[in-house]
């Protein structure tokens, strides 16, 4: 450095002013690190081997926590005293010689030992009592623990610097949670390079699968997700679906044995033997149907071939126990001789004379009689054994076909009650005795259905000290279990009817209908808990006998149709369609074309209208043909929502290294396959990573743009659009989420500027506002009828609602009351919205025809009250944006509360919201019936659901407005006479702001509500208590929010005496466009559509018919 502070011969370089000069070098397979979070196991490794194998390091998902606040332990660290006593040594004799010490002296010495005791301190891997899991239904509670584990793993591999990451993702997290993991990675451990990989996507890379449905059965959840072409349908999935994991099948287990005695721990362990299977549907159980085995008659005479041969008679080895005369010696000192062991009749020399002098001729001559009938007895006895033995045995019995079974069972046990039982630990548990012989240790059974004999001292290696817990020694002791028909029974309960269910949607839920054939034929079933025996054929058993159609049920009616006609398919190509002018019949998708065909091929003019001839007739059809052609992008035909097969893929054998483990971590080999594809191959060319130049420039957020949330995007040319995802799963008892996935920027939706106006009403029951049709009984003129006259309904039809409100684009009911099923009601509705007034001159226009969709409820525990109807949405949407419209539903709502109307025209996404009341009243598990809580709860849960469904349409680019009765007033001006002040009240209005008002950086959608923004202070009500008249006290609580990218022309509540009506709520109404400013109000005049409309939204006429 020169005197004047000038840098002399050198040159500083900021790179961080040059981050474009830094060359990354390339990575080595040697230097990627692999970790897979699960709720109870994380799987890491690190390097890549040439053949991918499965996990090197295997680790619990836990953590102890530390005697210092905010530090984790990995094992339990427990205190252990012991008591040691130090001798007392005497000085050496300073004359040298060597003095004896006697056995007086020696005893002396060792009671004046001085006892000292000393603590140690160790970790103990078999304690579990104290840990913390910090991922419970694949949902991150406790990032601090989460965070120890992962630098756990971290140091435990010790990584060179050069370590690229990568992490695979559960479904259920979130891009909030990405950002965190992001940040933690790249903060902590400064690596050069961070990928996020979802689980799903890595199963199809280890399956070489593009599209496929996988199953992910875990430890509390199920996880579904349809995969096309690599990219995951995001809301679509079936996401922690709850108790269909494998702690799902123990709890019921353990409700089928507990009142047998059997403990947890007994079920778990059941549950993982191999006597424990799931029987295919329709399987009959041992003892149901009893077929008798063919018994050779031999065997059965012999002692060890009866019943009693579970005993252990009859057995391999087992010495033949003759019927009568057990003794190895004949009677008399006579011995078997001979080949096949007869016996020689030898009577010898007899002294006649003596004989007779005696008087015991004929004493003498029954006995003889009586021994040479033995003899013979006992040959035939053994022939017969002979026989019996060199007859063909009795084969053993499948699991499947046995009434009972046992299985081994393990457990600890202190020490001093071992002792006490005479009982002797297994293992290394206790040291031997000094001299004893060592234990010739049992062979493993090949089946664990065929155990050893209750007793056999049988156990995994055990640590060479003898655990302790709870300050007493411990040993582990095996014991035989045995158990009935509850074996097969463990996915019983519905838990293959909610996993069935959750597949059936997911795949449903697939915009691009030619593709989901293709997903049935691709099941994927991974996942620890698919590993009990006969899981996964179960399933597929279950969903091929709840959705498979089969071939043949497809060719219905194809007796009756002409030749003219090809044989339909399932996929509905050779749906008939018309052959020319003159018999060109199409009647629209309401009319089976089939039947269509059948009934109509011999007369083609038979439909004809009268007054019409057949040529224009024809022309007319082939036009509606033509335009319902054109419609063909937004709608299919055929089975597209039923399956004619479902088959499950096999992982191709290109490393044999996983034959031994099996499938169910296939999610750790896709990891791999990414992991050199992305790191090692293309060195970030796809986008496939997050490097760290690139860290220090976007922050956690920038994560998203290279690793999309739910997929690990293909390479830029195989990339392709795919239509926006439908609907999410989510656990009716998940937490309260907090995260909020930003909206994003890359939207690939074209919206048109065109204004759309949405009606929202809670009709409170829609029944009045039909048009019911008659009974036929009133056709046929009596007496009695004649004088009557008919009542004209009070309130106007739905009908002259749309028409009194210029038919808007879209039409939201709440609260409408059909029953499932009542089909009566709902044709009844259909009809309605589309029957002409007499002052409706433009029927036939497609601006004022409406389609109609409902969501009623199915929830068997919560939604039971008055037959069923209760609830229930419905969505009127009008003709000429319904073709490019779709209406989906949720999996998290079965009470009728959601429906989801996508239109990709205006760039819109519309829900029709029925929120929850927050009452006292008990809410119930939808599938056990329990109760969890109250309605409060569930309000709070609702919207937070509803927050996390509109965040991932926001993310995906689509505007988002929320419109219906969501049961919640916000502030003073909302209400009259005053808020309610309750405090589970209270905490439901903050709760709503938190989630839908509140900026981004604090959890909410930061969502306008559009009668505010218009109106301003202005004080207005849509809901009045039943029994008050209007002004007696009142609520806003029916509100329509809308998100940041929507202008909102003009709002307003429809409050007059005229919309008051049956219902205990009012009107309301929005007109919105993408991208556009406020309009200030709607003038007078006519609306784009060409409907005259006042400044109140109405039409104006105003009449109501």
């Amino acid at each position: 450095m020169s005197t004047n502070g000038s840098f002399e011969g050198s040159y500083v370089l900021d790179i961080n002013r040059f981050p474009d000069l830094l060359i990354m070098p390339p990575f080595k397979d040697e230097h990627v690190l692999i970790i897979a979070p699960g709720s109870q196991t994380t799987l890491a490794q690190l390097g890549l081997p040439e053949s991918f194998t499965p996990a090197q390091l295997r680790t619990s998902t836990r953590m102890f926590p530390a005697e210092k606040k905010g530090e984790w332990e990995p094992l339990k660290v427990r205190e252990r005293k012991v008591t040691r006593r130090r001798h007392h040594v005497a000085p050496a004799p300073v004359d040298g010689d060597s003095a004896m010490a006697d056995v007086d002296g020696a005893t002396e010495e060792k009671e004046n030992g001085i006892e000292e005791e000393e603590t140690y301190f160790e970790e103990d891997p078999t304690i579990e009592d104290g840990a913390v899991y910090p991922i419970r239904q694949g949902r991150v509670v406790d990032w601090s623990c989460l965070f120890a584990l992962m630098t756990h793993i971290y140091n435990t591999l010790s990584p060179p610097f050069h370590t690229p990451i990568i992490i695979i993702t559960q479904p259920t997290w979130t891009a909030h949670d990405h950002e965190i993991l992001t940040q933690f990675f790249f903060e902590k451990f400064k690596t050069p390079a961070f990928c996020l990989m979802d689980s799903a996507l890595a199963v199809c890379y280890a399956y070489a699968a593009s599209t496929a449905t996988v199953v992910d059965i875990g430890y509390e959840k199920c996880d579904i997700s349809a995969v096309v072409e690599f990219l995951i349908n995001d809301i679509g999935r079936g996401i922690a679906v709850p108790d269909c994991g494998g702690e799902g099948m123990t709890r019921r287990l353990l409700e089928l044995l507990a009142d047998k005695g059997f403990s947890r721990d007994m079920c778990e362990q059941l549950k993982r033997s191999g006597i424990c299977e799931i029987l295919p549907p329709g399987t009959a159980m041992p003892g149901e149907e009893v077929e008798l085995p063919n018994v050779n008659p031999a065997a059965a005479a012999s002692a060890g071939a009866n019943a009693a041969g579970l005993k252990g008679r009859g057995g391999p080895g087992d010495p033949i126990t003759p019927m009568r005369g057990g003794a190895g010696v004949l009677e008399g000192g006579d011995e078997p001789n001979g080949e096949g062991g007869e016996v020689e009749d030898n009577e010898g020399v007899l002294d006649v004379a003596s004989l007779v002098v005696s008087g015991k001729t004929n004493e003498f001559l029954a006995r003889k009689e009586k021994e040479k009938a033995e003899r013979a007895e006992k040959a035939a006895a053994k022939k017969a054994a002979q026989e019996a033995a060199a007859a063909p045995k009795q084969p053993k019995l499948p699991n499947a076909k046995r009434l009972t079974a046992t299985f081994p069972y393990t457990e600890r046990r202190p020490m001093e009650e071992l002792n006490q039982n005479g009982k002797r630990p297994i293992g290394n548990d206790a040291p031997k005795a000094e001299g004893e012989a060592k234990r010739p240790r049992t062979p493993e059974p090949q089946d664990s259905a065929e155990a050893a004999i209750a007793g056999t001292d049988q156990t995994p290696k055990a640590p060479a000290e003898v655990p302790i817990q709870n300050g007493e020694a411990t040993a582990l002791i095996r014991r035989e279990v045995e158990v009935g028909l509850e074996r097969f029974q463990a996915a019983t309960g519905g838990i293959l009817d909610q996993i069935a269910d959750a597949i059936h949607r997911c795949i449903l839920s697939v915009p691009e209908a030619q593709r989901r054939q293709e997903l049935w034929d691709n099941l994927i079933i991974v996942g620890n808990g698919s590993k009990v025996r006969g899981f996964k054929d179960a399933l597929v058993g279950k969903l091929n006998s709840k959705y498979l159609i089969s071939d043949s049920n497809t060719t219905i009616f194809t007796s009756e149709m002409p030749s003219s006609f090809t044989t339909p398919v399932a996929t509905g190509a050779n749906t008939p369609q018309p052959q020319s002018q003159l018999s060109s019949s199409h009647h629209g998708p309401g009319v089976n074309p089939l039947l269509l065909a059948a009934t109509t091929a011999s007369n083609p003019s038979g439909l004809i209208p009268p007054g019409q001839n057949q040529h224009l007739h024809a022309q007319l059809q082939m036009q509606q043909y033509q335009q319902q052609n054109q419609q063909a992008s937004h709608q299919h035909s055929g089975h597209g929502q039923t399956p004619t097969r479902i088959k499950l893929t096999k992982m191709p054998e290109y490393f044999p290294e996983w034959k031994d483990v099996g499938t169910e971590e296939a999610s750790f080999l896709g990891a791999q396959v990414a992991a050199k594809v992305v790191f090692v191959v293309d060195q970030g060319l796809s986008k496939g990573f997050m490097s760290r130049t690139e860290y220090n420039d976007l922050g956690p957020q920038g994560i998203h743009e290279f690793c999309m949330p739910g997929s690990l995007s293909p390479p830029p040319l195989k990339r392709r659009r795919v239509s926006p995802p439908t609907t999410t799963s989510s656990s009716p008892t998940s937490p309260i989420s907090s995260i909020l996935i930003s909206p994003s920027s890359n939207s690939t939706l074209q919206p048109t500027t065109q204004p759309l106006r949405i009606y929202s009403w809670n009709i409170n029951g829609i029944g009045p506002y039909l048009n019911t049709q008659p009974p036929i009984t009133t056709f046929f003129p009596t007496a009695s009828s004649s004088q009557r006259k008919a009542k004209p309904s009070p309130y106007p039809s739905l009908r002259a609602c749309l028409h009194r409100w210029s038919y808007p684009h879209l039409l939201f009911l709440q609260e409408i009351k059909i029953a499932p099923g009542d089909t009566s009601s709902i044709a009844s509705l259909r009809r309605t919205i589309n029957t002409p007034l007499s002052n409706d001159g433009s029927i036939t226009t497609s601006s004022h025809l409406y389609d109609a969709h409902l969501c009623l409820p199915r929830d068997k525990h919560n939604a039971t009250g008055f037959g069923g109807k209760v609830y229930g949405v419905c969505t009127l949407i009008r003709r000429d944006i319904a073709p490019s419209s779709t209406t989906k539903t949720v999996d998290w709502d079965l009470e009728g509360r959601v429906l989801i109307t996508e239109i990709p025209v205006h760039g819109i996404v519309v829900f029709n919201i029925y929120a929850v009341n927050g009452t006292t009243n008990p809410y119930r598990h939808p599938a056990s019936g329990k109760v969890i809580g109250d309605r409060h709860m569930r309000k709070r849960q609702f919207h937070a659901e509803l927050r996390d469904e509109c965040a991932r349409y926001e993310h995906k680019g689509w505007a988002v407005v929320v419109a219906g009765d969501l049961n919640v007033a916000q502030t003073e001006a909302d209400s009259w006479p005053e808020l309610r002040v309750g405090k589970e009240h209270v905490l439901n209005r903050k709760h709503f702001k938190e989630c839908f008002v509140n900026g981004r950086s604090k959890g909410g959608l930061e969502m306008r509500d559009t009668f505010r923004e218009v109106r301003g202070e202005e004080r207005k009500f849509t809901y009045r208590p039943r029994g008050r008249v209007w002004g007696d006290g009142m609520d806003r609580v029916d509100l329509i929010m809308a998100s940041q990218g929507l202008g909102v022309k003009d709002a307003d509540i429809l409050d007059d005496e005229m919309e008051r009506g049956r219902s205990d709520h009012v009107p309301l109404w929005v007109e919105v466009v993408v991208g556009g400013g406020n309009g200030g109000g709607m003038k007078k005049g006519k609306t784009e559509d060409g409907c005259s409309v006042n400044g109140n939204g109405r039409s104006e006429d105003g009449q109501v018919e």
